[in-house]
């Protein structure tokens, strides 16, 4: 079996080429004085493109677990399979970023590594696809059966609070399939530049 070469970049996680290791201490950890602590933690992945993407995808992720779970639980059984559906597609894509995010933190080697592979080439693209396909599911489940419940309740002057949460989430998931998506075209031109 042939060996298999890793090629490491001499970029910055920022994309600047900064000609030096990739652990250079120069830009990790925080300053204090005249030392660093810290300098296990990778702040500069914070500030790149790559981390700006990742950091809305855990963000808009939380957001719409958070709003299933709290506003979506009562109304699961008029909703159905779509919740639930969409549920699995959040929980399963959040835990995944916010594992990669915590890897990419800590150590930029880990980052280029990673990004220099097909995973997160096929990651990004099965996270906008799944996402893109619950928030249409969701959004056509809401509208049958959620929209004719807020109606009555309107009408009665009562309050349905889970039509326009679940109306929420299911836009809010469309946004998130589109920021996978884009991550998915900038991890491509990403691993096509160290084909």
């Amino acid at each position: 079996m042939p060996s298999t070469v890793i090629r490491m970049p001499t970029t910055g996680v920022g994309g600047g080429r900064g000609g030096g290791h990739l652990n250079e201490q120069r830009n990790r950890g925080f300053r204090i004085g005249c030392c660093r602590v810290c300098t296990c933690v990778n702040l500069d992945f914070f500030v790149s493109k790559n981390g700006i993407l990742k950091c809305f995808e855990l963000v808009l992720g939380w957001f719409c677990q958070t709003m299933l779970i709290q506003f979506g639980m009562d109304s699961a059984k008029d909703i159905g399979e779509a919740y639930w559906g969409f549920l699995t597609t959040c929980s399963a894509f959040l835990l995944t970023t916010t594992i990669l995010l915590i890897c990419y933190t800590i150590s930029a080697r880990t980052f280029h590594l990673v990004r220099q592979s097909i995973f997160e080439v096929v990651y990004n693209g099965l996270a906008c696809i799944m996402y893109l396909s619950a928030a249409s599911y969701l959004g056509f489940a809401v509208n049958v059966f959620l929209y004719p419940k807020f109606l009555l309740f309107k009408t009665t002057g009562g309050i349905h609070s889970a039509y326009p949460a679940m109306t929420a989430v299911y836009y809010m998931g469309g946004i998130v399939g589109l920021v996978y998506g884009v991550d998915t075209f900038v991890a491509y031109r990403h691993l096509k530049g160290f084909a």
